[in-house]
């Protein structure tokens, strides 16, 4: 098989399904099997696309993963040569219409029915992750029993794919075939044993972050030589008295400043997966919590060898980078926004900056090195970084000038709650101007606002040069570290992986349901925030050994592909009075089959039941 394209007569270009056969006279005639009108397949895929297509139509399986692009078009194609009624004549078969209330060997067709649909796609993935990374077995040698490990289960794989509480957990298992997969009845299961599950989980928790971190770095052949560390909080809903880490703060990732807090720090080694983490009450101070992690990597790592943390900025106080010298750490960090006039100077050398390589189709970062105080400074510039600042400065300048508009047509109005004609008139005017400029405090620093209290007029004006001498460092950063053996391009990348610790607190809090806490207990707290880490360390499984498949793929992507793989329950009736059920899967298609085999999962090994029910003679109960 192959494509071809051809020109209609009214001159649109047409995509064709073709395949030559050889006739009884020796001569090869081409069969036009699909006509794909103006579908665009792009040229490098449509030769594996078109054999893969023919190996689907042969019965044949690929021992191979293929490529996303090549299974998401095989599977159109093929649902479109079924849906035309031509995936059969293909294949050499002949098919017909079957009339209403046909009968087809003995079985009724219009009877036949499914019932007790579930997902089962969505789950194999990480039960494989699960089996490889030895969680089963590291409980069960703990003393866990069975059940309570299925249960454990359940919670975690309940956080990759649907997030609930535990008390919502038995509706969640209805809707999944988890009895199938675990070979149980989860039926049976009350709400109680998830929280227990839950509890053992936590108890386990320090030997199990080393049996995962061991297990990890012997599959896929990690190292402890980069450490990337940052902190976020979650909310409560309601007052969490019995929580004693429970804390408001006016630090809250999501502004949720009327709720108590938990923070929980995390360090994650360079390929993304879970080293260490820590829960911290919600009102600590960012900077505050190195020496805590410090003390926990020493202790859980034992690496002789001399790591390199990646921090942000608001970690890094001069104390911190002290801290981690002292204890044989060394530090990769960007410096904070509002020192880098410190270099305005050597930023506007733009000579001496060199580019960085390997970005080829991004757009290009320049760095320059030069030398502080017993560290490297390496100097940055990102066209990507100075549109994004000069956006969010455009538009805070907007929103504040606007605020300021809204503050003088209150004073032309004599706004009652202002008081103008008192004398503590100017005083709130003063004040209003004040909470307007600290909301804004990234436009408010460029403007001078005057209030005549005479006229009852307010001004402002922007001061120019101060605005220009700001936007020319638009896009400019500096990173400080004390490796003094790394290239510039190192110390860059280095930095750039702090990316993937934001990325794994956007899941921890969104796709793996983190926030916000129902519980109000402390170790129920903890052990909600280690079952999302559990799940956590189950995504990275995936998506590495993706990567290492050749498959670029999220989990997200991988979820949504899998949703629809299903088990369901068919109901055959005969027309001599026997009822067969038959539960099975369903038959992956392409792209499924794409993720198993890169993730080496067998679906012919999942179970299927098959029941027969014979009809009572007449008169008989």
């Amino acid at each position: 098989m192959y494509f071809r394209e051809k020109t209609s007569t009214n001159g649109t270009l047409l995509l064709q399904l073709v395949r030559g056969s050889r006739g009884l006279d020796g001569k090869v005639r081409q069969q036009v099997l699909l006509s794909l009108g103006g579908c665009v397949i792009p040229d490098v895929f449509r030769r594996e696309i078109a054999h893969n297509i023919e190996a689907i139509v042969s019965g044949q399986q690929s021992l191979l993963p293929m490529k996303p692009e090549v299974a998401s078009w095989s599977d159109l194609i093929i649902d479109k040569m079924k849906s035309e009624g031509k995936l059969d004549l293909v294949r050499s078969s002949v098919t017909r219409n079957v009339p209403v209330g046909g009968i087809a060997d003995g079985v009724l067709l219009d009877e036949v029915s499914h019932e007790d649909t579930r997902q089962i796609g969505v789950l194999l993935p990480l039960k494989r992750a699960w089996e490889s990374l030895g969680l089963s077995d590291f409980l069960a040698s703990r003393g866990m029993p069975a059940r309570r490990i299925h249960a454990a289960q359940a919670c975690v794989f309940n956080r990759l794919v649907e997030p609930c509480s535990e008390h919502e957990l038995p509706s969640w298992l209805q809707t999944v075939a988890m009895d199938e997969l675990l070979n149980d009845t989860f039926g049976f299961y009350g709400k109680e044993i998830f929280y227990r599950a839950g509890d053992d989980l936590l108890e386990h928790s320090v030997e199990l972050t080393r049996h995962l971190r061991a297990r990890e770095e012997n599959l896929f052949n990690l190292g402890n030589t980069i450490f990337l560390y940052d902190l976020t909080n979650s909310y409560f809903e309601g007052g969490c008295t019995e929580n004693p880490k429970a804390k408001r703060s006016a630090n809250s990732k999501e502004k949720r400043t009327d709720c108590p807090l938990l923070s929980v720090g995390l360090v994650l080694n360079a390929e993304g997966f879970p080293v260490v983490h820590k829960v911290f009450p919600g009102n600590t101070s960012d900077s505050k919590t190195i020496l805590d992690i410090v003390s926990s990597l020493q202790r859980e790592t034992g690496d002789t060898r001399r790591p390199t943390v990646v921090l942000d900025g608001g970690i890094a106080t001069q104390a911190n980078l002290k801290t981690l010298l002292e204890n044989n750490y060394d530090y990769v960090v960007n410096g904070k926004r509002t020192t880098r006039q410190n270099f305005a100077e050597d930023f506007k050398r733009r000579k001496a900056f060199q580019t960085v390589k390997g970005r080829d189709d991004k757009k290009p970062v320049f760095v320059k090195r030069i030398w502080g105080e017993g560290e490297v400074v390496l100097l940055c510039r990102s066209e990507d970084r100075k549109a994004k600042e000069d956006a969010i400065v455009s538009k805070t300048e907007e929103r504040y000038l606007e605020a300021l508009r809204k503050l003088a047509g209150r004073i032309e109005k004599k706004d009652g709650k202002l008081h103008l004609d008192s004398s503590g008139g100017r005083a709130n005017v003063d004040r209003c101007i004040g909470k307007i400029a600290s909301r804004y405090t990234r436009a408010s620093k460029f403007y001078a606002v005057r209030y005549n209290d005479d006229q009852q007029l307010l001004s402002w004006t922007r001061d120019e040069d101060k605005y220009q001498e700001d936007a020319s460092l638009h896009g400019c950063y500096h990173l400080r570290t004390s490796r003094k053996d790394l290239s510039n391009d190192e110390i860059w990348l280095i930095y750039i992986m702090l990316t993937r610790v934001e990325t794994a607190f956007h899941l921890l809090k969104g796709e793996l349901g983190l926030r916000p806490f129902y519980h109000w207990k402390e170790d129920r707290c903890d052990a909600h925030i280690w079952i999302t880490v559990l799940a956590y360390h189950l995504l990275r499984w995936i998506e590495y050994s993706l990567k290492l498949a050749g498959v670029d793929c999220t989990y997200q992507e991988v979820r949504r592909l899998l949703q629809t793989h299903c088990y369901s329950t068919i109901n055959l009736p005969c027309r001599n009075g026997r009822k067969y059920h038959v539960r099975r899967p369903g038959k992956p298609d392409e792209r499924q089959k794409m993720i198993y085999s890169a993730l080496g999962i067998d679906v012919s090994a999942l179970p299927v039941r098959k029941v027969v029910v014979e009809s009572s003679p007449a008169g008989e109960d």
